[in-house]
């Protein structure tokens, strides 16, 4: 039978494989400044020649702080949990350690539909996991935390997010020219999120009674 304590050892091990994935994405760049120094380069031109792989470094720590925080609030919402439960959030785990290898691949291999693929499709199978986690949450009322159940507007983001990580996707796949870029379509994601809490405000009854 599931336990607190067993609760607990999952929060805690899905918080040190983030924690351990990004410290991973770094490490790349922590030896590119031992050669740097060994070839006399200044901070300055160290910069220039990494620059990709700064940035892909910068893109994936937001990413991974991002799916992160979503599972962070998820868990919130969570007072027991399942094997299923278990087996997806071992998954989450996977995508996250994995994220580190295809963020290598774009900052040092030529961009192609292949490593764009390989890129977003691991954060898109993430986002994945985290709506599969929610909905189940949702769907089996055992999993919730009895004083804080998980809300419609945590469903409908988690969703939306998942749905944007795919269209990043297929766009940055079928359109070379895009490529990355794509996933700029992540940022359409909010503002249906927040239109949607402003519309579920509205329509409580209680709310607006009290808004009059």
């Amino acid at each position: 039978m599931p336990t607190t304590r067993g609760l607990d050892r999952l929060v805690f091990f899905t918080d040190a494989v983030t924690a351990i994935a990004i410290t991973l994405l770094v490490l790349p760049l922590v030896d590119s400044v031992a050669q740097a120094a060994d070839t006399g380069q200044t901070a300055e031109q160290f910069m220039g020649d990494n620059f990709a792989s700064i940035a892909a470094f910068e893109l994936s720590f937001v990413v991974i702080a991002r799916l992160w925080l979503a599972h962070h609030a998820t868990l919130e919402h969570v007072g027991s949990y399942s094997q299923v439960f278990l087996l997806l959030n071992l998954f989450w785990a996977f995508t996250v350690v994995l994220l580190p290898l295809p963020t290598e691949m774009i900052s040092q291999l030529r961009t192609s539909p292949a490593s764009v693929g390989i890129y977003i499709g691991t954060m898109a199978a993430s986002s994945l996991a985290l709506t599969a986690m929610t909905l189940l949450i949702r769907q089996q009322g055992q999993l919730q935390a009895d004083r804080n159940p998980i809300e419609d507007r945590r469903v409908f983001s988690s969703v939306v997010m998942t749905l944007g990580f795919f269209v990043a996707l297929i766009v940055g796949v079928l359109v070379p020219s895009i490529n990355l870029y794509a996933l700029l379509i992540l940022l359409l994601t909010t503002p249906l999120q927040w239109l949607y809490n402003r519309r579920t405000v509205s329509t409580r009854p209680g709310e607006r009674a009290s808004a009059g």
